[in-house]
C-alpha cells in the first residue's frame, strides 16, 4: 500500500480519501495511525467491508435509517473494518434469511423452545428488512413515539435491532462490538425526556445514576411499543462488556428495572447468539466472524 507524501501533521481519517496509505486499484485504505496494531481499514465503497453474500439490501437499509441527520456518516462509517453497524447487518440478515433467527434467540433464552412464531419481523436502525407491511407499521409506531417524546425529527432514536415476535412479544437488541455502552452524566438534559414517559417499570433515579443512557432510552421505547406484550431488551456484545467497571454500571441499570415475565433484560455474547462452532456456519460468514473476532 503506497503512502502519499504529506507535509505537516496527519489528521485522523474520516473516510477513504483522508487516508495517507491507500490502494486506489483495490479501493482499500489504512487509517492514519502510526500504531500498526491499531490500524483500521477503510473501504472507498462501504459495502466492500462486508461479504458479497451479505450485500443485498444493505444500501437501502442505510438510506432508510430512522436518524436522517446521521445517514451520510452512517454509510461512510459502514466501510470501516471496526464498524459495529457492518457486524450487525451481516449477522442479523444472515440469521433472518437462513431462517435461523428464532434458533439464535432460543440460544440466548429470549424465547422458549415451545414458543411458536410464524414469521419474525426484523428492523435494523428502524429500517424494515424484508418485513413488508408489519415492518412498516412498527417503523411508523416508533417514529410517532419519538415525536411524542419531543425528539428532534431529523435525529429520531434508531434501536440497533428490533424483532417483532407477534403475540410472543417485542425484542430490542442494543449491539456492541468494540465500544462500551453509551453513558451520560446525571445532569445530561436528555434524561428528562424519558423520565416523564409512562408505563416504564423502573426506579428512574437509580437508572440515571447508572449512566446507561442508551439502554434507558431503548427501555423507554421498547416498553411503550410493546404495550401489553412481553418486552425484552438484550445487550449484545463481547464478554468484556459485562465485566469490570463497565459490568458494574450495567448491573446497576438492570437492578433499577422492575423485571418480571412481561419485562425482561438479558446479557448475551456473540458466542451465545451464534454458537461456538464456526463449522456450523457458511464459510464466508465463519471467515467474517473470525476476522472480527466475534467468537
Amino acid at each position: 500500500m503506497a503512502a502519499m507524501e504529506y507535509v505537516g501533521q496527519v489528521s485522523t481519517a474520516t473516510g477513504f480519501d483522508d487516508c495517507v496509505r491507500r490502494c486506489e486499484q483495490c479501493g482499500i485504505a489504512a487509517s492514519n495511525t502510526a500504531d500498526s496494531n491499531a490500524v483500521t481499514f477503510i473501504y472507498r465503497d462501504p459495502l466492500g467491508n462486508i461479504p458479497i453474500e451479505s450485500r443485498e439490501g444493505a444500501s437501502e437499509a442505510l438510506a432508510n435509517a430512522l436518524n436522517v441527520r446521521n445517514r451520510e456518516s452512517k454509510r461512510r462509517r459502514f466501510g470501516f473494518s471496526t464498524s459495529e453497524d457492518a457486524v450487525t447487518w451481516v449477522v442479523f440478515t444472515y440469521l433472518l434469511r437462513s431462517s435461523q433467527l428464532l434458533a439464535a434467540l432460543r440460544r440466548v433464552r429470549v424465547i422458549s423452545d415451545d414458543t411458536f412464531i410464524p414469521a419474525p419481523t426484523l428492523l435494523l436502525w428502524g429500517a424494515s428488512i424484508e418485513g413488508g407491511q408489519r415492518g412498516d407499521e412498527i417503523r411508523k409506531q416508533l417514529s410517532d413515539l419519538c415525536a411524542s417524546l419531543k425528539e428532534d425529527p431529523n435525529s429520531f432514536s434508531e434501536p440497533d435491532v428490533i424483532i417483532d415476535l407477534g403475540e410472543a412479544g417485542l425484542l430490542f437488541i442494543e449491539v456492541k462490538y468494540r465500544s462500551g455502552n453509551d453513558t451520560k452524566p446525571n445532569d445530561y438534559p436528555g434524561w428528562s425526556r424519558y423520565e416523564s414517559a409512562s408505563q416504564l417499570g423502573w426506579r428512574f433515579d437509580n437508572v440515571r445514576a447508572s449512566g446507561c443512557y442508551e439502554l434507558a432510552r431503548n427501555w423507554c421505547l421498547l416498553k411503550n411499543l410493546a404495550g401489553k406484550r412481553v418486552a425484552s431488551l438484550v445487550n449484545l456484545g463481547p464478554e468484556k462488556l459485562f465485566l469490570g467497571v463497565e459490568g458494574k454500571r450495567l448491573d446497576g441499570f438492570i437492578d433499577a428495572l422492575e423485571l418480571d415475565q412481561q419485562s425482561q433484560f438479558m446479557k448475551a455474547t456473540w458466542s451465545d447468539l451464534l454458537g461456538n462452532n464456526l463449522g456450523d456456519l457458511p464459510a464466508w460468514l465463519a471467515n467474517f466472524c473470525r476476522s472480527r473476532q466475534l467468537v
